[in-house]
Formats: C-alpha cells, sequence, structure tokens
C-alpha cells in the first residue's frame, strides 16, 4: 500500500480522526502541566539574563539542528540556578532536564555534590541513569574513584 493510499483511507476512518483529536488534546495538556511546572526555573533564569523558553534549550544547545537550537552558548552562571531547581521537586521531565542541562564538564565545582546527592536519592530508575550519565561527564577522575556506584548504574541500564 502507498503513504498516499493509507491517508486516504486514514482521512475516511472516523476512529482515526477521534484518535487524532485525543492524542492532539493529551499532548496540549501534557505541554501545558510541563510549562507550569518549570514557571519558576524559567523565571530564575531569565532574571539571570538567559533568553530561554525550557530548561531544554540548554540542552539542546550543541544540537546538530538548528532548529532545535533555541540557544547557544556557555552557560556556566546557570548552574547554581539549575543546582537550586534539582532540590525542588518537579515533573520527571523537567527534572530529567535539570541534570542533562548540568551535564557539563564545567559544572563539576558548582554541581557536582549536589548531582551526587540526588544520585543516592533519586528512586526513579531512568532519571538514576540519567543522573550517572552526568556523573560520568561532571566528576573528576579521582571523584569518580570515590563513587563508582555510578558506574554500576551507568554501564548495568544503558541509555534509556
Amino acid at each position: 500500500m502507498k503513504a498516499s493510499d493509507l491517508m486516504k483511507k486514514l482521512e475516511a476512518d472516523p476512529e482515526y480522526h477521534e484518535m487524532r483529536k485525543r492524542k492532539d488534546r493529551e499532548l496540549k495538556e501534557r505541554k501545558t502541566l510541563l510549562a507550569a511546572d518549570e514557571r519558576g526555573l524559567i523565571e530564575d533564569l531569565v532574571e539571570a539574563g538567559y533568553k530561554v523558553e525550557s530548561v531544554w534549550d540548554f540542552v539542546n544547545n550543541h544540537n546538530r539542528y538548528e532548529f532545535l537550537r533555541k540557544f547557544e552558548g556557555g552557560y556556566e552562571s546557570a548552574f547554581s540556578i539549575l543546582v537550586k531547581h534539582l532540590d525542588i521537586e518537579h515533573h520527571p521531565r523537567i527534572r530529567e532536564g535539570i541534570i542533562r542541562a548540568l551535564t557539563e564538564k564545567d559544572a563539576n565545582e558548582t554541581a557536582s555534590e549536589a548531582l551526587l546527592a540526588a544520585f543516592y536519592h533519586e528512586k526513579d530508575s531512568n532519571l538514576k541513569w540519567v543522573l550517572a550519565n552526568a556523573l560520568r561527564t561532571v566528576l573528576t577522575r579521582s571523584q569518580k574513584a570515590k563513587h563508582p556506584e555510578y558506574k554500576e548504574i551507568y554501564d548495568a541500564k544503558g541509555q534509556p
């Protein structure tokens, strides 16, 4: 079946239209929920001079796809804000963005202790792996030797 034939079939299918409406509604609700959860973090970042709409703008600043890059450049002075929000309860998706934004070698001095504490307290297995990945990048060689647990989680789980 050609793609065009499939599209014609789907366009005529009321169940498909209902499913698309439901999915679109769920996506809009999720986007609203995440924006509300992230609002305080974004306000702190904007107050510090960063023009970002989401913590994920930092994560995607080196993305090879230009359309995903809404922020470019360094953001070392934002590390302390991100660390502060690491200790604030956030939706798992926002928390993941905070952790990934801190996954920078330059974040060691500001974020290593907070990332280690978060790693040892994290219950969610996916976020624990994201923290292990961050520690793999952020920690110095001597810090890694003192905290081998991160490597066990990183190696055992693989990328989520």
